[in-house]
Protein backbone atom coordinates (compact mmCIF):
# COMPACT_ATOMS: atom_id res chain seq x y z
CA UNK A 1 0.00 0.00 0.00
CA UNK A 2 1.72 3.65 -0.84
CA UNK A 3 2.52 5.90 2.09
CA UNK A 4 0.28 8.64 1.87
CA UNK A 5 1.12 11.99 0.45
CA UNK A 6 -1.72 14.01 2.34
CA UNK A 7 -0.39 17.57 3.28
CA UNK A 8 -1.05 18.11 7.39
CA UNK A 9 -4.36 19.62 8.25
CA UNK A 10 -4.85 23.18 8.49
CA UNK A 11 -4.68 23.02 12.29
CA UNK A 12 -1.42 21.77 12.45
CA UNK A 13 -0.49 24.35 10.18
CA UNK A 14 -1.96 26.93 12.20
CA UNK A 15 -0.20 25.50 14.99
CA UNK A 16 3.26 24.79 13.77
CA UNK A 17 3.06 29.02 12.31
CA UNK A 18 1.56 30.20 16.00
CA UNK A 19 4.64 28.52 16.91
CA UNK A 20 6.89 30.14 14.91
CA UNK A 21 5.37 33.18 15.61
CA UNK A 22 6.01 32.64 19.56
CA UNK A 23 9.42 31.94 19.01
CA UNK A 24 10.18 34.88 16.67
CA UNK A 25 8.67 37.05 19.52
CA UNK A 26 10.22 35.59 22.05
CA UNK A 27 13.91 36.04 20.70
CA UNK A 28 12.85 39.74 20.07
CA UNK A 29 11.71 40.34 23.19
CA UNK A 30 14.75 38.79 24.97
CA UNK A 31 16.82 40.72 22.27
CA UNK A 32 15.04 44.00 22.51
CA UNK A 33 14.41 43.70 26.63
CA UNK A 34 18.26 43.22 27.17
CA UNK A 35 19.31 46.24 24.88
CA UNK A 36 16.77 48.29 26.77
CA UNK A 37 17.86 46.72 29.86
CA UNK A 38 21.28 47.88 28.94
CA UNK A 39 20.53 51.55 27.52
CA UNK A 40 18.95 52.15 30.92
CA UNK A 41 22.08 51.21 33.46
CA UNK A 42 24.00 53.71 31.66
CA UNK A 43 25.12 56.75 33.13
CA UNK A 44 23.32 60.22 32.45
CA UNK A 45 24.25 61.79 28.75
CA UNK A 46 26.98 64.27 28.93
CA UNK A 47 29.56 62.82 30.92
CA UNK A 48 32.89 64.02 30.92
CA UNK A 49 36.73 63.87 31.93
CA UNK A 50 36.40 67.35 32.93
CA UNK A 51 36.36 67.53 36.92
CA UNK A 52 37.22 69.90 39.52
CA UNK A 53 36.10 72.32 41.93
CA UNK A 54 34.15 74.02 39.85
CA UNK A 55 32.22 71.96 37.98
CA UNK A 56 28.38 72.10 37.60
CA UNK A 57 26.28 69.36 36.62
CA UNK A 58 22.80 70.31 35.10
CA UNK A 59 20.20 67.21 35.71
CA UNK A 60 17.01 67.09 34.32
CA UNK A 61 14.36 66.68 31.48
CA UNK A 62 14.10 68.37 28.38
CA UNK A 63 13.98 72.09 29.65
CA UNK A 64 17.81 71.35 30.79
CA UNK A 65 18.70 69.34 27.96
CA UNK A 66 17.93 72.09 25.36
CA UNK A 67 19.69 74.49 27.02
CA UNK A 68 21.84 75.10 24.54
CA UNK A 69 23.72 78.45 25.57
CA UNK A 70 24.42 76.76 29.07
CA UNK A 71 27.84 77.12 29.09
CA UNK A 72 27.79 80.94 27.89
CA UNK A 73 25.49 81.61 30.02
CA UNK A 74 26.89 80.27 33.16
CA UNK A 75 30.31 81.17 32.55
CA UNK A 76 33.32 81.04 34.16
CA UNK A 77 31.69 77.90 35.79
CA UNK A 78 32.35 74.58 33.81
CA UNK A 79 28.86 73.50 33.30
CA UNK A 80 27.88 70.43 32.26
CA UNK A 81 24.54 69.63 30.30
CA UNK A 82 23.68 66.13 31.86
CA UNK A 83 19.37 66.52 30.84
CA UNK A 84 17.27 64.10 28.95
CA UNK A 85 14.80 64.87 26.60
CA UNK A 86 11.52 63.93 28.13
CA UNK A 87 12.98 61.93 30.61
CA UNK A 88 10.89 61.16 34.20
CA UNK A 89 12.50 61.20 37.54
CA UNK A 90 12.10 57.40 37.42
CA UNK A 91 14.50 57.56 34.38
CA UNK A 92 17.01 60.30 35.71
CA UNK A 93 17.03 58.35 38.76
CA UNK A 94 17.92 54.96 37.07
CA UNK A 95 20.86 56.49 34.96
CA UNK A 96 22.60 58.89 37.47
CA UNK A 97 22.06 55.59 39.84
CA UNK A 98 24.62 54.23 37.23
CA UNK A 99 27.32 57.18 37.14
CA UNK A 100 30.89 56.41 36.62
CA UNK A 101 32.38 59.90 37.65
CA UNK A 102 35.22 59.54 39.47
CA UNK A 103 34.50 62.84 41.41
CA UNK A 104 31.76 64.27 42.14
CA UNK A 105 31.32 67.83 40.55
CA UNK A 106 30.66 71.45 42.74
CA UNK A 107 26.93 71.06 42.36
CA UNK A 108 24.01 70.30 41.04
CA UNK A 109 21.16 71.53 39.42
CA UNK A 110 18.21 69.51 38.98
CA UNK A 111 14.81 70.40 36.70
CA UNK A 112 12.56 67.58 36.81
CA UNK A 113 8.51 66.43 37.62
CA UNK A 114 7.03 68.72 34.73
CA UNK A 115 6.94 65.10 32.88
CA UNK A 116 5.64 62.95 35.78
CA UNK A 117 2.65 65.24 36.67
CA UNK A 118 1.81 65.82 33.45
CA UNK A 119 2.23 62.05 32.45
CA UNK A 120 -0.20 61.27 35.19
CA UNK A 121 1.76 60.58 38.18
CA UNK A 122 0.52 61.99 41.98
CA UNK A 123 2.35 64.96 43.77
CA UNK A 124 3.42 62.40 46.14
CA UNK A 125 4.62 59.90 43.61
CA UNK A 126 6.84 62.65 42.43
CA UNK A 127 7.90 64.03 45.54
CA UNK A 128 9.14 60.09 46.57
CA UNK A 129 11.10 60.48 43.11
CA UNK A 130 13.19 63.40 44.60
CA UNK A 131 14.03 61.78 47.62
CA UNK A 132 15.11 58.94 45.63
CA UNK A 133 16.77 60.90 43.58
CA UNK A 134 18.57 63.10 46.94
CA UNK A 135 19.58 59.80 48.34
CA UNK A 136 20.99 58.57 45.35
CA UNK A 137 22.91 61.71 45.73
CA UNK A 138 24.00 61.31 48.91
CA UNK A 139 25.33 57.55 48.72
CA UNK A 140 27.18 58.62 45.04
CA UNK A 141 28.75 62.20 45.67
CA UNK A 142 27.99 62.50 50.07
CA UNK A 143 27.20 66.12 50.80
CA UNK A 144 27.25 67.53 47.13
CA UNK A 145 24.62 70.58 46.87
CA UNK A 146 21.86 70.77 44.81
CA UNK A 147 20.12 73.28 43.22
CA UNK A 148 16.10 72.48 42.67
CA UNK A 149 14.77 74.58 40.44
CA UNK A 150 11.05 74.75 40.93
CA UNK A 151 8.52 73.70 38.32
CA UNK A 152 7.89 76.12 35.93
CA UNK A 153 4.45 77.40 34.98
CA UNK A 154 4.21 76.15 30.79
CA UNK A 155 1.24 77.37 28.90
CA UNK A 156 0.53 74.13 27.64
CA UNK A 157 0.80 72.67 31.27
CA UNK A 158 -1.47 75.71 32.87
CA UNK A 159 -4.09 73.22 33.94
CA UNK A 160 -1.27 70.82 35.79
CA UNK A 161 -0.84 74.65 38.33
CA UNK A 162 -2.37 73.23 41.15
CA UNK A 163 -0.35 70.51 41.22
CA UNK A 164 3.44 72.45 40.36
CA UNK A 165 2.28 74.46 43.46
CA UNK A 166 1.66 71.43 45.28
CA UNK A 167 5.03 70.13 44.63
CA UNK A 168 6.73 73.00 44.37
CA UNK A 169 6.00 74.21 47.93
CA UNK A 170 6.99 70.79 49.15
CA UNK A 171 10.12 70.66 47.29
CA UNK A 172 10.73 74.10 49.02
CA UNK A 173 10.07 72.59 52.51
CA UNK A 174 12.76 69.70 51.43
CA UNK A 175 15.65 72.18 50.61
CA UNK A 176 14.98 73.82 54.03
CA UNK A 177 15.04 70.91 56.17
CA UNK A 178 18.47 69.41 54.26
CA UNK A 179 21.54 71.59 54.43
CA UNK A 180 22.55 69.99 51.05
CA UNK A 181 19.64 71.49 49.23
CA UNK A 182 18.57 74.75 47.69
CA UNK A 183 15.50 75.42 46.15
CA UNK A 184 15.15 77.79 43.23
CA UNK A 185 12.00 79.79 42.62
CA UNK A 186 11.74 80.52 39.03
CA UNK A 187 8.29 80.62 38.79
CA UNK A 188 7.56 84.57 39.56
CA UNK A 189 10.27 84.96 36.99
CA UNK A 190 7.76 83.52 34.50
CA UNK A 191 4.44 84.83 35.25
CA UNK A 192 2.86 87.86 33.82
CA UNK A 193 -0.80 89.29 34.74
CA UNK A 194 -1.27 85.82 36.51
CA UNK A 195 -0.51 83.92 33.27
CA UNK A 196 2.43 82.63 31.87
CA UNK A 197 4.52 85.29 30.14
CA UNK A 198 5.85 85.36 26.60
CA UNK A 199 9.09 83.09 28.03
CA UNK A 200 8.54 80.17 25.67
CA UNK A 201 8.51 78.55 22.18
CA UNK A 202 5.78 78.27 20.13
CA UNK A 203 5.01 74.36 21.97
CA UNK A 204 4.49 76.52 24.47
CA UNK A 205 6.32 74.09 26.95
CA UNK A 206 9.57 74.63 26.43
CA UNK A 207 11.84 78.22 26.98
CA UNK A 208 13.02 80.94 24.51
CA UNK A 209 15.98 82.77 25.21
CA UNK A 210 14.33 85.15 27.29
CA UNK A 211 13.02 82.38 29.44
CA UNK A 212 16.62 81.08 30.38
CA UNK A 213 17.73 84.86 30.82
CA UNK A 214 15.96 84.73 33.30
CA UNK A 215 16.64 81.08 34.24
CA UNK A 216 20.15 82.21 34.45
CA UNK A 217 19.85 85.31 36.51
CA UNK A 218 17.78 82.96 39.27
CA UNK A 219 20.20 80.37 39.26
CA UNK A 220 23.35 82.54 39.36
CA UNK A 221 22.18 84.38 42.48
CA UNK A 222 20.95 81.12 43.86
CA UNK A 223 24.98 79.94 43.41
CA UNK A 224 26.43 82.97 44.66
CA UNK A 225 24.38 83.30 48.13
CA UNK A 226 24.81 79.21 48.62
CA UNK A 227 28.10 78.03 47.98
CA UNK A 228 30.73 78.27 50.39
CA UNK A 229 33.44 81.61 49.76
CA UNK A 230 36.38 79.80 49.09
CA UNK A 231 34.78 77.87 46.36
CA UNK A 232 33.44 80.95 44.47
CA UNK A 233 36.96 82.83 45.25
CA UNK A 234 38.49 80.13 43.01
CA UNK A 235 35.65 79.77 40.20
CA UNK A 236 33.70 83.03 40.34
CA UNK A 237 35.48 86.03 42.20
CA UNK A 238 33.20 88.24 40.86
CA UNK A 239 30.60 87.27 42.79
CA UNK A 240 32.26 87.78 45.92
CA UNK A 241 31.59 91.12 45.41
CA UNK A 242 27.58 91.37 45.74
CA UNK A 243 28.40 89.17 48.22
CA UNK A 244 27.42 90.77 52.68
Amino acid sequence: MPLSTRSPGPLRVALATLGKCALALAVFTTIFGGWQWVLARQPLPGASNREGACVLWFVGSSTMSRWSSLQADLQPWIALNRGMGGATMAEINLHIAHDQAKQAPQAIVYYAGENDLAFGRSVDETLADLREFLAIKSRLFGQTPVFVISLKPSPTRWDRRDQQDQYNMAARAIAKQRPDVAYVDIVPLLIEGGRPGPFYNEDGLHLNGEGYRRWTAALRRALDESLPRNVLQRCNPEALHYRS
